[in-house]
């Protein structure tokens, strides 16, 4: 399946960036008006410094380095949403460039095999979850720099603090949330990568974060839903959001192509390959805004 990416936003403004960094702890766009943006700052870093914190994965021998283009490193942050504490819904690879120009969405089945033989990404994630981000770094051959779990059930009161979002086929309230994210796995993923672009258009297109009314209540509904590592401080979050200059209408998803077998679900060896390339070298192809989609060859069933 080859990627696929929303229309190329037109607008520049803080709201691309306060949505990012609410969202999937990447953040966007320059902005005038040192003022405003200074109290949105401090107010972000307040509601980072309360977020629920988890261990980050510790090093380890043969751990991937991180990609440097220029003397700046690339990130890459591994979200993971659960129906529960146990229970591993979907898996996001959010990969900021060094650029700081450009975030692709790299949605992964939670039932994808892991490359040690330890079972599955939920197998692994009911285990312990830093077993999860080191198994996606064996496969993809890249470190995952931070975690971010997001409670799908919680994240209902967000969709419905910014006014609720418009995706394929119509508008979802917050309690719709939870039906729109079910499905069969590699769905849930991609759908949870529609729906994070969805937020990041709506914050885009008007006041929804401009407002700091509104804000506020999108901060104080994103607190009990968001759980990040350790190393996700205020401070990092606050440089990143001065680095990036990602645009929410450029945002690519990339569907990793898998195949079903009778021993489990694995990545399509052709499209695993482009992926760990792109990750490696921080050259992820630009979206084709004409069909919607990046220019990448269709992986060819592998039997």
């Amino acid at each position: 399946m080859q990627p696929i990416t929303e229309p190329l936003a037109r607008k520049r403004g803080l709201v691309d960036r306060m949505a990012i960094v609410l969202l999937v702890g990447v953040v966007a766009v320059s902005v005038g008006g040192v003022t405003l943006l200074t109290i949105y700052l401090d107010r972000i870093g307040d509601t980072a410094a309360v977020l629920a914190k988890v261990d980050p994965l510790p090093s380890y021998e043969g751990r991937p380095a991180p990609v440097a283009i220029d003397g700046v490193e690339a990130v890459n942050y591994l979200l993971m949403t659960t129906a529960d504490d146990t229970t591993l819904e979907s898996v996001l690879i959010a990969h900021l460039s060094a650029s700081r120009r450009n975030l692709t969405l790299i949605a992964l089945p939670p039932d994808l095999m892991a490359p040690d033989g330890t079972g599955s990404l939920a197998t692994s994630y009911r285990a312990d979850p830093l077993r999860t981000a080191r198994a996606l770094e064996a496969l993809t051959g890249s470190r995952m720099d931070h975690q971010v779990h997001l409670d799908a059930s919680r994240f209902t009161s967000v969709v419905d603090s910014i006014g609720g979002l418009e995706v394929p086929g119509g508008r979802l309230s917050g309690a719709q949330v939870v039906g729109y994210l079910s499905g069969d796995p590699q769905g849930r993923s991609e759908r949870t990568a529609t729906l994070l672009r969805a937020a990041l258009e709506r914050a885009s297109m008007g006041s929804a974060l401009t407002d700091p009314g509104t804000f506020d209540k999108v901060l104080n509904a994103i607190v009990p839903c968001v759980t990040v590592d350790a190393g996700l401080t205020a401070d990092v979050i606050r440089d990143t959001m001065m680095e990036s200059r990602v645009q929410a209408g450029e945002i690519v998803t990339w569907p990793l192509a898998t195949m079903r077998t009778t021993e489990g679900t694995f990545a399509d060896p052709t499209a695993l390959e482009e992926l760990r390339t792109a990750l490696t070298s921080d050259t992820f192809p630009a979206a084709n805004t004409t069909a919607g989609q990046a220019n990448l060859p269709t992986p060819q069933p592998t039997r």
